[in-house]
Order: C-alpha cells, then structure tokens, then sequence
C-alpha cells in the first residue's frame, strides 16, 4: 500500500492497494473460477489495504513513544539512554537492530539521534518508564486505534492496547515486558496504512489533527 496525503489540507493525492483487481470481473459476472481465484488468492486482492490492511507499525511507532516522553515528561530532547545493543529486562535480553551490525551498539544515544538512528533499545526504556496506557493516550491523538473516516466502505480501526483492553479482552493483566514490544511498534499494537499516513501528516504540520 502507498499512501501520499497532503500534511495541511488532508487531501489524499495516492492511494494504492496492490495486488488489486480488474471490477469489471465483476460487472459482467465472474465465473466460478474467477471468483475462486479471487476469493482465495493469499494476497488478498479484494482488500482495500490502505483502509483495511492492519500491521505493527514497527519503527515508524517511535514518533509515538518520543512524543509520549516529551509530553508526559518522562524524557526531554536531550536525555540519554546506553545502548550497548541490548537492553536487559525481566531476566533475558532485548536486543536492538543496531547488535547484529558492526558497530553492535549505538552507545549513549539522546531522542533526536534514537529517533534518526531508530535504536531499540531507547525506545524499550522510554516504554518501561511510561507503561502502555500513557503512550496510548497520546497514540490516540495521533489517530491510531480509530478510523480516520475517509469516506470509503469496510475501513479498520486498528489497535491501540491499553492495559484495561487487554484485561477485557483475555482476562490476563498487561506485563511489564509487553511495554517493550509496544515501544518499537511490535506486540498487540497495530495500524493501517492511512493511520499511519495521518500520523506523519499531524506530526509534520506542527501539530494540526487534519483528517485524510
């Protein structure tokens, strides 16, 4: 899927689901084999997934997390975590991206160099500090967990967890290690494509909640 939306006034210039499919299949009536194909392709062609694909947002959820610390006063600009390439948490290692390179470490690390940088391991601590409920509060603000109302059929809200959601949904309380897999966008969490399109848009425009 790309999404490309103008960050001030919302308009949506591209929006592409790919693998699609040719409607006039439809129009005319598709054959049991081409409804078959259609209906069973593992690609999912039927799905519009700009609107109804949901996937971690991986990396691109550390905008988020940096945001969350700065508004909650959990971490300013310039405070550093150590990234030895691992972080050490409930008796076993998480590693960041940055242990399988080289260098195997980015070292002392501020927001602005862990969000450049995309380091793991500061964005599993800002995670710890502030727990799951406190980065969703702002993850809502952004717009994820809900559906940006763009005015087509069948769009997906996602999801945004929350320590009382996962309660209600499993009847299992929200561990202390979940809110490092959220910190890098991994774990429950989950976006759409144009979530994640009006994400970057309201954090590029200075803090407008345009809608696509």
């Amino acid at each position: 899927s790309v999404n490309v939306m103008d960050i001030y006034t919302g308009e949506m210039l591209v929006m592409v689901s790919n693998p699609s499919y040719d409607p006039h299949v439809f129009a005319r009536g598709a054959t049991p084999a081409e409804w078959k194909a259609l209906s069973t392709d593992s690609h999912a062609p039927m799905i519009n997934k700009s609107i109804a694909g949901r996937y971690p947002p991986g990396s691109t959820f550390k905008c988020v997390v940096a945001l969350a610390a700065l508004e909650h006063g959990v971490a300013g600009p310039d405070a550093t975590v150590n990234c030895p390439g691992f972080t050490t948490f409930g008796g076993r290692r998480w590693y960041c991206w940055a242990f399988n390179q080289p260098t195997r470490a980015h070292g002392n690390i501020n927001m602005v160099q862990a969000i450049a940088q995309s380091c793991d391991c500061y964005f599993y601590e800002m995670a710890r500090r502030m727990g799951v409920d406190r980065i969703a509060a702002v993850a809502r603000k952004l717009g994820l967990g809900e559906i940006t109302s763009v005015g087509l059929p069948n769009e997906q809200k996602g999801l945004m967890p929350t320590e009382a959601w996962k309660k209600t949904a499993t009847g299992e309380p929200w561990q202390p290690g979940e809110n490092l897999n959220i910190g890098i966008g991994q774990g429950q969490v989950t976006t759409t494509p144009i979530q994640l399109a009006q994400l970057a848009a309201r954090l590029a425009n200075g803090g407008l909640a345009v809608k696509p």
